[in-house]
């Protein structure tokens, strides 16, 4: 995995959260198996409300030419969902057993559960009032491709269905440790939500993402993941980057010696 993986995965859950879908709070971050598969080949969960839990599955990337082994590429944003008749509830004033309030625990509404949470799901990582969404967007650079699937199964009268969105996105690469977070930019933006809304991962991600380094020279070695030895021997003498074990004079351009 990467920082920007845990990143992108944070807004997704922060964005579905803000936006008020049918879930709710209900939104979970890489939760290990809400629904499993039995040895029966039955879907269970151990949920006891409808919900959403957010993935980032796995990454490529095929061009390592400009950020290096801090390349991401194309990561799959993952976003399980599922609702059974034991999360049911009575309503207090009907007696009606009911999914979420005012939706019946009946198949039908089962499956308009599962339609409208993958049209809310994807409506909420586009939002533009939503600065969780506004901020994962930063981080993706394109949307390219989309799938949806479904399962249900029905076991001991106990009614089961869950839901897939399975988006591939091509996003940034890492920034180098120390690197400039300047303000606007993607990184800034998220570590600024994340403070205010105290994401427990954001100590990981600041030790991770180091002590900004000030300056208009970064190491070129960092930002292009090659070594000092290759950097030296390219000449890429940037200041506080390669060559320092080479000894570099410089011509004095000083007014005495222009003089002389």
């Amino acid at each position: 995995m990467s920082l920007t993986m845990m990143a992108i995965r944070i807004c997704a859950v922060e964005a579905l959260k803000a936006a008020g879908t049918l879930v709710g709070e209900q939104v979970l971050d890489s939760e290990i198996a809400p629904i499993d598969v039995a040895a029966d080949g039955v879907l269970r969960s151990s949920r006891d409300a409808p919900f959403v839990a957010v993935y980032t599955d796995g990454a490529k990337a095929a061009q390592l030419g400009q950020s290096g082994v801090r390349s991401n590429g194309m990561v799959d944003l993952v976003f399980s969902y599922g609702v059974s008749r034991a999360m049911a509830r009575s309503n207090k004033e009907t007696g009606a057993s009911e999914i979420l309030e005012g939706i019946p625990a009946t198949d039908a509404a089962f499956e308009a559960t599962m339609d409208i949470l993958a049209v809310q799901i994807s409506r909420a990582l586009t939002d533009g009032q939503n600065p969780w969404a506004q901020v994962l967007g930063a981080f993706v650079t394109s949307w390219e491709s989309k799938e949806q699937l479904r399962s249900g199964t029905k076991v001991d009268s106990v009614r089961i269905a869950a839901g897939q969105l399975r988006f591939s996105v091509t996003v940034v690469a890492d920034p180098a440790q120390g690197a400039a977070r300047p303000p606007g930019g993607p990184w800034a933006d998220f570590l600024h939500l994340a403070t205010q809304a105290g994401i427990r991962q954001l100590p990981l991600i600041e030790a991770a993402l180091g002590v900004e380094q000030v300056g208009p020279y970064p190491p070129y070695e960092q930002l292009l993941a090659m070594t000092t030895r290759v950097a030296e021997s390219l000449q890429l003498y940037s200041f506080g980057g390669a060559s320092r074990s080479a000894s570099i004079v410089l011509p004095d351009f000083s007014e005495g010696a222009a003089d002389g």
